[in-house]
């Protein structure tokens, strides 16, 4: 599966508990890179979410940028040709990497 390297998720939260945030990353490929955007000063349980999953970036933008504003933020800091916007609330299906 080593198209899945060229990925990246984007996921903007916005205080988003930790049981969602973390229902939706378990529903990633660990192999696909994830970058999470809060739109505020911190990140509840980074620290727990970084370990659980190396392959994931967290950034703070500091403010409430807005959904698409959140999205812009992350897509810029991606480096790989392809990019799935995800909300947090979503759980993927264990044969949606393979489709």
């Amino acid at each position: 599966m080593s198209h899945l390297n060229n990925l990246t998720v984007v996921i903007v939260t916005f205080l988003t508990d930790k049981k969602t945030l973390l229902n939706c990353l378990n529903s990633i490929n660990p192999e696909v890179k994830v970058i999470i955007v809060e739109n505020s000063k911190k990140f509840r349980h980074k620290e727990f979410f970084l370990k659980k999953f190396p392959n994931t970036k967290i950034y703070c933008t500091g403010k409430n940028l807005g959904y698409g504003g959140g999205n812009n933020f992350g897509i810029k800091k991606t480096n790989t040709d392809f990019v799935l916007i995800l909300n947090p609330d979503t759980i993927l299906d264990k044969n949606f990497f393979r489709n």
